[in-house]
């Protein structure tokens, strides 16, 4: 097996994949990573297309990143701060990578978001779209219709359509219920609803789903790629044909939701009480 790794551009991130590089035979280090190394490298893009399986040392954002490019299986490993999508934290590195290279692990298939603007394909989205209105402090009106289906008027400062992946992401900030990964369904949340008249909606994977507004919005896939959207313009979100591929070996989702969004849980441990 041909094995990948992109890191975040910091030490600590440097340090972790390291000893992952160390432990593989067959690996294609990503260039700054490598150069740290004093080793070849290669791009993400060449990595995305040529790796089995692609180890991903940094934070929630690099994971993003890396699935922009590929559609194959991602161990992400943390050094980022809340890590959300990690699978291993970097301490717990190296006995991860010797599971892997044991065949102890499992593969979780996320849907992805197909994003159309004018017809035009855009980048799929692993986490979410999110439609912002471009003058700040001004109310966006949006129509959102459910398979050409009028289902609201929506009045606020934007919109997110979320993948159950990126449930405890951005939709999570603005009120959006967190929903299993296993599920295959869409969130769509407002962004600051006039007078809290709208709600977030749980829609099943199969519905095809088209905005319009009344004023120039920014439209952000995964929060990386931005585009320009104007009154004249149709965007158009549906289930892509491709999916966002994770490694699993120990973990769960809901041992994670503890993990990691259970603040207080967590400051009731650290007071000892």
């Amino acid at each position: 097996m041909r094995f990948g790794i992109i890191c975040k551009p910091s030490e600590e991130s440097y340090r972790v994949a390291e000893k992952v590089y160390r432990m593989l035979d067959d690996v294609m280090p990503e260039k700054k990573f490598a150069e740290w190394m004093n080793e070849e490298g290669y791009e993400i893009e060449e990595i995305g297309s040529k790796a089995d399986m692609i180890v991903v040392v940094g934070g929630d954002g690099t994971v993003l990143l890396t699935l922009h490019y590929t559609d194959k299986p991602v161990l992400p490993i943390n050094t980022g701060r809340v890590g959300f999508l990690a699978e291993l934290e970097g301490w717990e590195a190296e006995d991860g990578i010797k599971r892997i290279l044991d065949g102890d692990y499992e593969i979780e298939k996320r849907i992805k978001l197909k994003v159309l603007l004018n017809g035009e394909r855009l980048p799929d989205a692993s986490n979410e779209v999110a439609m912002h209105i471009l003058n700040i402090g001004k109310l966006l009106m949006m129509k959102l219709y459910v398979n050409d289906s009028l289902t609201e008027n929506i009045y606020g400062d934007g919109l997110i359509v979320a993948t159950p992946t990126g449930s405890t992401s951005y939709a999570l900030s603005v009120g959006g219920p967190i929903v299993d990964p296993s599920l295959n369904v869409f969130v769509v949340a407002p962004m600051a609803p006039f007078r809290h008249i709208s709600s977030p909606i749980v829609m099943p994977s199969d519905k095809m789903l088209k905005v319009e507004v009344n004023k120039d919005t920014k439209v952000a896939i995964d929060g990386m790629a931005i585009y320009d959207m104007s009154p004249e313009d149709t965007i158009e979100i549906g289930i892509s044909e491709k999916t966002a591929n994770f490694v699993k070996i120990k973990d769960n989702f809901y041992a994670r939701l503890y993990r990691k969004l259970s603040f207080r849980s967590q400051a009731l441990e650290e007071d000892g009480d």
